[in-house]
């Protein structure tokens, strides 16, 4: 079905589940674009954010009897293939062949067999150009009767924005996944100071509080609660000074009457307090 569209998606179900930003993931939707989408919510917007973008453009497979999509999945892993597709808006530039492969225990990996172009090079004007990750957490309100749905992107990793990992012709990009609070199944893990994250334990529930269950978080007050030693996992808990979470961000361009895209709290550096990957980039002669 892909292999003969443009701006088309569809989803398929893992035999594994896949742990992305420490949220274990039965499924993925396929991208012509260049991307996975890994959100709960379909929406129109699904370039904007919570996608696994090897290279992300505007690609037209419908152009070409050559293009196509390919995946297989083995049962520990997942390879999804853009083999020789094309730019819409710059067809004469030629087919691109790139991968991801998803592993189980989090690791995600991106390589790169023909790239006719400079990434920036590729034109942004109709689709978003980006090589990355992102995740984001959903709030859901209703205001003056009307519910509205707002998607606030708490983290993003990038590489075409970085001159030193220029992607071409046998780049791999390889992301490791690191530990999270969503992985602490009891309290006295949770609050060992062994991850990126500052951790809490709330309702049951190991986080930092910047999450996909983000709403969840909040309504049952777990901001209150703040634990501070291994005692209070047993005697109770203490009400101290909430996590700070920064809220105040800048609206990006994906909007509409029932969604908004929001990025929370993200700084000009590709890893930050709430990186979940550790990055290395590898190119062959």
């Amino acid at each position: 079905m892909l292999s003969d569209s443009h701006r088309r998606a569809a989803t398929i179900n893992l035999k594994f589940q896949f742990p992305f930003y420490g949220h274990l993931l039965n499924s993925t939707t396929i991208s012509t674009g260049g991307f996975l989408y890994l959100g709960d919510y379909i929406h129109s917007s699904i370039a904007a954010t919570q996608y696994i973008a090897p290279l992300m453009a505007n690609f037209d497979l419908s152009s070409s009897n050559h293009s196509n999509i390919y995946y297989m999945e083995n049962g520990t892993a997942l390879t999804v293939t853009w083999h020789n597709v094309t730019l819409q808006d710059q067809p004469k530039v030629g087919g691109f062949t790139f991968q991801t492969t998803l592993h189980s225990n989090g690791n995600i990996v991106f390589a790169y067999k023909n790239v006719p172009t400079k990434i920036k090079e590729i034109d942004s004007t109709n689709h978003p150009v980006k090589i990355g990750l992102s995740d984001a957490y959903i709030l859901d309100k209703t205001i003056f009767f009307i519910r509205r749905k707002t998607v606030y992107e708490y983290h993003r990793v990038l590489f075409h924005e970085d001159e030193e990992t220029e992607v071409t012709d046998g780049t791999v990009i390889i992301l490791t996944a690191l530990p999270t609070c969503l992985e602490k199944k009891n309290c006295t893990s949770c609050i060992k100071k062994d991850t990126n994250f500052q951790c809490f334990w709330c309702d049951n529930r190991c986080s930092s509080g910047v999450d996909r269950n983000r709403q969840d978080w909040h309504q049952k007050d777990c901001e209150k609660l703040k634990l501070v030693n291994e005692d209070m996992c047993t005697s109770g808990v203490t009400t101290v000074t909430p996590p700070v979470v920064d809220n105040s961000s800048v609206e990006s361009s994906v909007k509409s009457e029932s969604l908004s895209t929001k990025s929370v709290g993200l700084g000009k550096k590709r890893s930050s307090l709430y990186s979940c990957y550790h990055s290395y980039v590898k190119r062959n002669k």
